[in-house]
């Protein structure tokens, strides 16, 4: 065997006689292996390869953003005009698609099922770059006006709608009351635009019909194929050009000043999440820092206990090269052995991690998993972490005087401290680095409690929500809607365990249909707008939304479709000042450019609520009006049910009403209130905080594990000091003293660089925090004070150990 396998074999050797020594070094890499596998894991599936189709990383959205609004993004849907235009006068894309979605009736069994459906423009499936799984995809001919009605099934649809059946293919389903024949499934990873089924249509320039009743008008969204050698910057350039010509062209749906963006497709899946996945990352690495930090303090006091062994071997011709490649090996090995646990622990965790993760910002066609690219990335952090911890120690080892451990009669424990310095540094680090993960979950937590603690003006809880497409030959009018709506309202509130029921246009608090307004007797410069909703008499009671003035609708101004309006506490401050709002008028002007038009859409303000939250947890309250549902036939509905039980054991009672109301009507993003507000709003913090908070306990762990030894060794190596210290007249507190005072220096010093690089760490995770300061002085107290406990903690029992050495015994300690 050459001197590579003699190294291996010597390593493997001395390692199976430290086998305590070993195995703590293993685990602590593989806490920091396993977590960096982990999240590396989701950063390659979710950021870097999302998608299977080819060259995706070119696939470019256009958005036009309103100059005057501060949020990012834009408006990336465009009519059929608008969208055809784009194509042709367009010089930097040299493939284009869109897709637009739609509900999909179809009925099955009791009642009707409701798929995600996708319009798809085309060459989709030739510009995506995937054949179909069974069947065919859609050809050039499928897209023609007049052709057969066909339709290409999802890989994960098929699957549970239709049991992976593969005789469905090549037979008619109705859908929104078109026949349509099924074609062809899709592969597993085919998920574009989220969509259950996908449908061709070629968009025209003259106005879709709807499909689903209250569908707003059809808009496209537009994706490209940049050009090889073309950059976004100049891709940009060249939409702003055309863009300025079809703002005169389409003068409604363009701001009076916007600027032109284009979005990678991953960027506008993935969005804000991306940065909480690298904080996250950069938190992991931390954590392996930690652990190697710990392992190289091992290894050097390992090392010290070895310097006779490594005189021999340079006596016997061994050169300083030979010994550092050795312990470099030895190093090397548990290394390999950390990756090697912390991939099993990076497999097992991986399902809980995506349990954590907010589904709805994950690209549908992200499949996150252990690849080769991430078995790759682990094997190059055992290599790395390998050098990390074990460089320093080999180094320290190999230069040393040789010589004197020959002469030495002890048992190879010599040397004093002056070689302990480098291990101080070591703690020191770890520390810094622990408080610096620390203060990052301590933000994170102290957000995640903000935005939990948000007073909503509403109360979410038992509220069961539901969304019901309807079909559009049947209801097209106020007055169809209102045929449906009001007997199921009626047979909702009669069930036992509902409390209250009511129709909606939206999902409190997640905005509502935006609208021009004008208040008549009021002279304004620019353009007053709020948001409004469709509601039936129970929203307010349904939701607990206050009432600071007048009143809120009833059933009979419901049924009547009377002109009534409530506005909240932002639509008075802002449009009326110090006026009473009752009696006054509003004129929403949305409500006559709908299908169903509103004639003279001028309403008369008779109640005043508290103001509740409208934009999300995080955004201010917006204007906003509520009128009767049944002033209009336009517009998607819902219903919320308040109940006096736990809101899901009453679906299937409210299905069935639903469904005995009209059979045709779908039931579809059903769920609680709460539910809703957990996923849209609390996930994604809750991700980051979570993971934070997981990786900086393990951090202070291994932190306190580190100061704990080190403060051991030390103790141990100076035995014979401490026996002399305590011949001359010390006492057993003096020596407490002693080794607490120099523990927590080493702390000390380590939370003062740990606050300098958590005062960098809040310029990068501001963005991630609301309701609390990068800088909260709450945090930045309470995490030193808690380092400092633990590190207390951590001296005491070898201070206690040191405090109790016999002096006799300790002056004949070799």
């Amino acid at each position: 065997m050459g001197a590579p396998g003699q190294d291996i074999r010597y390593a493997l050797r001395n390692l199976r006689k430290a086998p305590g020594f070993a195995a703590v070094a293993v685990i602590t890499l593989a806490l920091g292996i396993g977590a960096s596998t982990a999240i590396f894991s989701v950063i390659e599936n979710v950021l870097m390869e999302p998608f299977p189709y080819p060259d995706a990383q070119r696939f470019m959205s256009v958005q036009i953003h309103d100059a005057e609004r501060t949020e990012p993004g834009g408006r990336a849907g465009f009519s059929g005009p608008e969208f055809l235009d784009y194509v042709e006068q367009n010089h930097v894309f040299d493939r284009v698609i869109a897709n637009d979605n739609t509900d999909v009736l179809y009925r099955a069994g009791e009642g009707t099922q409701r798929f995600d459906g996708n319009y798809v423009t085309p060459g989709t499936f030739e510009f995506l770059g995937m054949p179909a799984q069974l069947g065919r995809v859609m050809q050039p001919a499928d897209y023609e006006p007049g052709a057969p009605p066909v339709f290409v099934l999802r890989y994960k649809t098929w699957v549970k709608s239709f049991g992976a059946d593969p005789g469905i293919v090549n037979k008619t389903f109705v859908l929104n009351g078109v026949s349509r024949t099924l074609i062809g499934i899709m592969p597993p990873r085919f998920g574009w635009g989220d969509a259950d089924l996908w449908i061709p249509k070629k968009p025209e320039r003259a106005v879709a019909t709807k499909v689903v009743a209250g569908a707003f008008p059809q808009f496209w969204f537009l994706l490209g194929h940049l050009k090889p050698g073309v950059s976004v910057q100049e891709a940009e350039a060249d939409f702003t050009v055309v863009a300025n010509r079809l703002s005169k062209v389409y003068p409604k749906d363009y701001p009076k000043r916007f600027r032109v963006q284009l979005e990678s497709l991953t960027n506008l899946v993935v969005g804000r999440f991306k940065t909480t996945l690298y904080i996250v990352l950069a938190a992991v690495g931390l954590l392996l820092l930690i652990g190697c930090g710990n392992v190289a303090n091992l290894l050097l006091a390992r090392a010290t206990t070895r310097e006779k062994e490594f005189a021999i071997r340079s006596a016997l011709g061994a050169n300083r090269w030979r010994l550092i490649r050795q312990l470099l090996v030895e190093s090397l090995i548990l290394a390999t052995g950390g990756a090697a646990v912390g991939t099993l622990l990076a497999w097992g965790g991986l399902k809980s991690l995506v349990a954590l993760m907010p589904q709805n910002i994950i690209p549908a066609e992200a499949v996150i998993r252990l690849n080769i690219p991430v078995l790759a990335f682990t094997l190059g952090v055992a290599v790395l972490t390998a050098l990390v911890f074990g460089l320093v120690p080999a180094l320290k080892a190999a230069r040393k005087d040789l010589n004197e451990p020959l002469r030495d009669s002890g048992k190879g424990i010599s040397g004093g401290f002056r070689h302990g310095r480098l291990r101080d540094a070591v703690v020191v680090l770890e520390v810094g680095l622990s408080l610096t993960l620390l203060v990052g979950a301590g933000l994170l937590m102290r957000s995640f409690v903000a935005l939990r603690d948000v007073k909503l003006g509403l109360q979410p809880d038992h509220i069961f929500v539901a969304r019901l497409p309807l079909p559009v030959e049947r209801y097209k009018t106020a007055d169809q809607v209102t045929g449906f709506y009001r007997p199921l309202l009626q047979r909702l509130k009669a069930l036992p365990g509902v409390v209250e029921a009511t129709e909606t246009s939206t999902l409190p608090p997640y905005g509502g249909i935006p609208s021009d307004i004008e208040v008549p007797g009021k002279t304004h410069a620019e353009k007053w707008n709020a948001m409004f909703q469709l509601v039936s008499e129970g929203y307010f009671p349904v939701l607990k939304i206050q009432f600071v003035d007048g009143r809120g609708f009833t059933e009979a101004e419901v049924n009547g479709a009377r002109k009534l309006a409530v506005v909240n506490q932002t639509f008075v401050k802002k449009y009326l000042g110090n006026e009473n709002p009752i009696g006054r008028h509003v004129r929403i002007a949305q409500l006559a450019e709908f299908d169903d038009a509103v004639k003279e859409p001028v309403f008369e303000i008779i109640g005043l609520v508290a103001d509740a939250k409208n934009r999300g947890l995080q955004e201010p309250v917006e204007p906003e009006i509520w009128v009767p549902y049944t002033v209009t036939g336009s517009a998607f509905r819902g219903i919320l049910v308040r109940t006096a039980r736990e809101p899901l054991t009453m679906m299937s009672a409210v299905e069935h009403e639903i469904w005995a109301t009209d059979a045709n009507v779908a039931v579809t993003l059903t769920g609680t209130l709460e539910g809703y507000i957990s996923q849209f709003s609390f996930a994604g913090p809750r991700f980051g905080f979570f993971l934070m908070t997981i990786f900086g306990a393990i951090g202070l762990v291994l932190v306190t594990l580190g100061v704990y030894s080190v403060l051991a060794y030390t103790t141990v190596r100076r035995t014979q000091e401490i026996g002399i210290r305590m011949a001359l007249g010390a006492n057993g507190s003096d020596v407490l003293g002693l080794v607490i005072r120099m523990g927590l220096r080493l702390v000390g010093i380590g939370v003062g660089l740990g606050l300098i690089a958590s005062l960098a760490l809040g310029r990068v995770i501001a963005t991630q925090l609301w309701g609390v300061s990068a800088y909260d002085p709450w945090t930045l107290t309470c995490v030193p004070v808690l380092l400092i406990t633990t590190g207390l903690l951590a001296c005491w029992i070898p201070a206690r150990r040191a405090a109790n050495v016999d002096p006799l015994v300790a002056l004949r300690y070799e």
